[in-house]
């Protein structure tokens, strides 16, 4: 049985593997794209068109970066065969999802939860069948590392009860994703008066905390941000839009993990221009995010200069008071 499901993987060149996917997703990402359009009350045009292109191209890339590149490679996470290749199908479905909830956003400023609802329960579902599936595993304590001698701390239940294990990193994805948006949703929604993300955004989050876990999830939620600065303000200007959906850079920030997890994981700066090994003088990302104490130290400061910033934006927006003459 093994040996038929990897039959493809192990014959096929990696070109016609891609082109195939690449027709798979764009296909699926096109019907999702027309029917939730409409379900949205919106005429599709030439969205499911132009989104089905848009996934199939995210297939291609994501096959080659993943099989030839292997953009997702660690040194801690070693599946098996057959679940080091069906990683690929696994989340080329979450991009499918992306797109669509992409379309519906930026289309009627509306992601439908039943696409979401369908996306954690795939995600949760395939990461338990296999317990392999996984990105990252549920925690790694990196700060026992010790370069050449000694490596990190893995708990010994994870490849014990390797179901269990699935089950455990997909539902913590699911829940720091969807629950870091809705904080943030909270927040902005205390401060402003009015909520800066959408519940729809949280949903999102909670969908592609099931597929990549609650580390890549935070990572991916942080380049979201960016891409709004860096994509929102060029679409601003060009066509003046009063409000631009935030949706599309959270799944964009998604789709960046998913292409260089490998080189965020292993991200390092070293802080002294000395070479040496010495972790107190390199900044690993890794080990920061083994690190429960710098994890809620930080999450803390970010939180309190969100408040501060939206309190701030929302003094700004209010202009000075009028005077009378």
């Amino acid at each position: 049985m093994e040996d038929t499901l990897l039959w493809p993987f192990r014959h096929l060149p990696v070109p016609v593997l891609a082109l195939i996917f690449g027709v798979v997703v764009g296909t699926a990402s096109a019907w999702m794209t027309k029917r939730d359009l409409q379900d949205c009350h919106e005429l599709p045009g030439r969205w499911p068109l132009y989104f089905g292109v848009l996934g199939a191209v995210l297939a291609v890339g994501l096959t080659l970066a993943m099989l030839p590149g292997e953009c997702q490679k660690t040194e801690i996470v070693r599946p098996s065969e057959l679940w080091l290749y069906y990683r690929l199908p696994y989340q080329l479905v979450l991009v499918t999802l992306l797109v669509s909830m992409t379309a519906t956003d930026l289309r009627s400023f509306y992601i439908l939860d039943r696409t979401n609802l369908l996306g954690v329960c795939v995600g949760i579902s395939l990461a338990t069948l296999s317990g392999e599936l996984q990105m990252e595993h549920l925690w790694v304590d990196w700060t026992q590392e010790i370069p050449q001698i000694q490596g990190p701390y893995i708990p010994a239940w994870f490849s014990k009860h390797p179901h269990l294990h699935g089950l455990a990193w997909s539902v913590t994805g699911t829940a720091v994703g969807a629950g870091l948006t809705w904080l943030v949703q909270v927040i902005s929604k205390w401060v402003l008066a009015r909520p800066a993300l959408g519940t729809g955004d949280v949903f999102l989050m909670a969908t592609a905390g099931s597929f990549i876990g609650w580390q890549p999830v935070l990572i991916a939620f942080a380049f979201a941000p960016l891409l709004a600065v860096g994509i929102g303000v060029v679409v601003r200007l060009i066509n003046r839009q009063a409000a631009i959906p935030y949706g599309p850079f959270l799944a964009g920030g998604v789709i960046l993990v998913l292409f260089f997890w490998r080189d965020i994981q292993m991200f390092e700066l070293r802080l002294t221009s000395a070479d040496t090994n010495d972790p107190r003088q390199v900044f690993a990302l890794r080990r920061f995010l083994g690190d429960a104490i710098a994890l809620a130290t930080v999450a803390g400061g970010a939180l309190t200069l969100l408040v501060v910033f939206l309190g701030g934006l929302r003094w700004y927006k209010s202009g000075p008071p009028e005077t009378s003459e």
